[in-house]
């Protein structure tokens, strides 16, 4: 009965992780810029994609704005590159503030 109980319980946690997993994909759709402007670009003599791209050149990061929450990205930094300043939709795994880019693709 003991036995029985305790796979009862490793079953039950591993369920539950794998639940907590799954939670942490995601689709987030909003606009791609750097993890030091946000959305109130610094630069102003720049447009917006080339004021993210340069904050990413000076060691900022790729970030997406998503209703007034800020997502550091991680991965796929030459496509993102080539976004930069559009509003698009990314997919992946999230981790605190941080999304790892699975894919990213404009959005109309």
């Amino acid at each position: 009965m003991k036995n029985r109980t305790k796979l009862a319980a490793i079953l039950g946690l591993a369920l539950g992780a794998a639940a907590v997993v799954l939670a942490q994909q995601g689709s987030f759709t909003g606009t791609l810029t750097d993890s030091m402007c946000g959305t109130t670009h610094m630069a102003k003599d720049k447009t917006p994609p080339d004021c993210t791209r340069m904050c990413v050149k000076d060691g900022m990061k790729y970030a997406l704005s998503v209703d007034k929450k800020l997502y550091t990205l991680e991965g796929h930094e030459p496509d993102l590159a080539k976004l930069a300043g559009q509003k698009v939709t990314i997919k992946g795994s999230v981790k605190g503030d941080t999304v790892t880019v699975e894919s990213v693709a404009p959005t109309n």
